[in-house]
C-alpha cells in the first residue's frame, strides 16, 4: 500500500499579528517629533518657571530711596533704625531719610513748621515743636504702579500731613499710628494731627478712616471734622475748629481771666472797675464781662481784662475771634486826643514769623467829634451802635505781620468814664 501523504497546516488561535516593518526614516522622523515636544515643552516650562519669579520679584514691597528732611529752624535730630544716638539736622540742607529712621523735633524750636520730611510719591509731612514721628514703613513695589505703603508712628506733637493726589500707585495704603488708633488717610487729602492727652486728627481736604485698636471700628472721616480719641471713653466727632480761649462766655466767673487798672501818667484817683453781669442777648440769657468807670474828670484811667492764650497758631488757615459786645457810654468821643482811649477795644498780643512781638488794636466808639481822632496806631478803628448788643467777627489771619505765635489777648476800656459789656468770647482757629 503507498504511504499516506500527511500534510500539517500550521494554526493557532488566536492568529498571530506582527507590528509593521518602518524605515529608518520613519524612525528617525518621529524621534524628531518627540525630542522637538519635548524641547518646546521645557522652553515652556522655564519661560512659566521665569515669568512667575520675575512677576514675584516686581511685585514684591521694596523700601524706597527718595525721601528729604529738611530743617528750618532747631533743634531737629534724626534718629537710624534700630540705633537710639541723635543725629543733629543741619538747617537748611536736604538729608536723606529711610525707612525705620525717626524724626524729633524738640519743644525748644521756635513756633513755626520746624522741619519738612518729602516723600519719593511727593506727600509732604510739617513737623511743629515737640513732635516725634517714625518712619515705620517706606514701600512700594518694585517694577510696578500696583501699591504703596506708608505707615507713621507719631508719638508726640503737631503734624500737618499733605497725601500726594497724584496717584502713581493703584493701591495706596498711607496711615497714621497714634496709639490708640490707626489713620487711614486718603490721597490728595490735607490733615493736621495733634497728639496730647486726647489725640486729635482733623481733615482739612480729603477724608480719613478712623480704626480703633480696641474694637477695630472703622470711623470715617470727612472734609470739615475732627476726631478727638479720649481715653476710656468714646471718640468725639466734631467740627474741625479749636477754640483758643478759656471760659469765654463768663459761665466759670472769671476763671482764666486777669483785671487790672492803670490810672497812666495823670494822677487819677478814681479806678477803673470789672464786674460780672446778668444780661440778656435777644431771649437768651448770659453772664457778660462789664468794664466801667464812674467819676472820672479830666484824668485817663484803663481798665484791663486779659487771658493768655500761649498757642502756635501756624498750623491753622483760620484765626477768627467773636464776641457780643454792648457800648452804654464814653465820655470821651473818639479815642480821645491821642487816639488810644476807647470806650472798648480788643488788643492781639503775637509773634510773627520772624520772633519780633507785636500787637494789634481794633478801637469801638459810637460818637465822636472835630479834633477827636478816630484813627489809632498799630490798628483800626471801628465805629459801632450806642446802647445795643451787636456781634463782632474779626479775621486775624489778615494782620500783618501775619501771627505765628498768639501770646495772649486783652479787652479793655480808656477814658474818662465808660461803661461797656462783652461776652461769648471766642478765638477759634481751624
Amino acid at each position: 500500500m503507498p504511504e499516506e501523504e500527511t500534510v500539517t497546516t500550521e494554526q493557532s488561535w488566536p492568529f498571530r499579528q506582527t507590528a509593521p516593518m518602518r524605515s529608518r526614516e520613519a524612525t528617525a522622523r518621529l524621534a524628531w517629533l518627540v525630542l522637538g515636544i519635548a524641547c518646546v515643552g521645557s522652553f515652556l516650562l522655564c519661560g512659566l518657571i521665569g515669568y512667575g519669579a520675575w512677576h514675584f520679584w516686581a511685585n514684591a514691597m521694596a523700601a524706597q530711596s527718595g525721601n528729604t528732611l529738611e530743617a528750618f529752624a532747631g533743634p531737629v535730630s534724626l534718629i537710624r533704625a534700630g540705633e537710639a544716638q541723635l543725629i543733629t539736622v543741619p538747617l537748611a540742607q536736604f538729608v536723606p531719610l529711610h525707612e525705620g529712621e525717626t524724626v524729633q523735633v524738640e519743644a525748644s524750636a521756635p513756633p513755626g513748621a520746624a522741619a519738612l520730611v518729602t516723600l519719593w510719591d511727593g506727600s509732604t509731612l510739617q513737623l511743629y515743636s515737640g513732635t516725634r514721628v517714625t518712619f515705620t514703613r517706606l514701600r512700594a513695589t518694585r517694577y510696578t504702579a500696583r501699591r504703596q505703603e506708608v505707615q507713621i508712628t507719631m508719638p508726640a506733637g503737631v503734624l500737618l500731613v499733605g497725601v500726594s493726589p497724584l496717584r502713581p500707585y493703584d493701591a495706596v495704603a498711607f496711615s497714621l499710628d497714634l496709639g490708640d488708633a490707626l489713620v487711614e488717610l486718603e490721597p490728595g487729602g490735607s490733615y493736621l494731627v495733634r497728639q496730647g492727652p486726647a489725640p486729635e486728627v482733623a481733615v482739612r481736604a480729603g477724608s480719613a478712616w478712623v480704626v480703633l485698636h480696641t474694637s477695630g471700628e472703622r470711623l470715617p472721616l470727612d472734609a470739615g471734622q475732627k476726631i478727638v480719641l479720649y481715653a476710656g471713653r468714646l471718640p468725639s466727632i466734631e467740627q474741625a475748629r479749636w477754640e483758643l480761649v478759656r471760659n469765654g462766655d463768663f459761665a466759670q466767673d472769671m476763671e482764666g481771666w486777669t483785671f487790672r487798672y492803670d490810672q497812666a501818667w495823670d494822677g487819677g484817683t478814681v479806678n477803673a472797675a470789672l464786674s460780672r453781669d446778668r444780661q440778656r442777648i435777644g431771649v437768651q440769657e448770659v453772664w457778660a464781662a462789664r468794664i466801667w468807670r464812674i467819676g472820672g474828670t479830666r484824668d485817663v484811667c484803663s481798665g484791663i481784662l486779659s487771658q493768655e492764650i500761649r498757642q502756635d497758631v501756624s498750623p491753622y488757615n483760620v484765626l477768627r475771634l467773636e464776641f457780643d459786645l454792648r457800648i452804654n457810654y464814653q465820655s470821651l468821643p473818639g479815642g480821645g486826643p491821642l487816639g488810644i482811649d476807647y470806650p472798648f477795644a480788643v488788643r492781639i498780643r503775637y509773634r510773627d514769623g520772624e520772633g519780633r512781638s507785636r500787637q494789634y488794636t481794633y478801637g469801638f466808639y459810637y460818637r465822636t467829634e472835630p479834633g477827636y481822632l478816630t484813627e489809632m496806631p498799630d490798628g483800626e478803628t471801628i465805629p459801632f451802635p450806642h446802647y445795643r448788643w451787636q456781634h463782632v467777627s474779626l479775621d486775624l489771619t489778615r494782620l500783618r505781620p501775619a501771627p505765628v505765635y498768639l501770646i495772649g489777648l486783652d479787652l479793655f476800656a480808656s477814658g474818662h468814664d465808660f461803661n461797656s459789656f462783652v461776652t461769648n468770647v471766642s478765638l477759634w482757629a481751624e
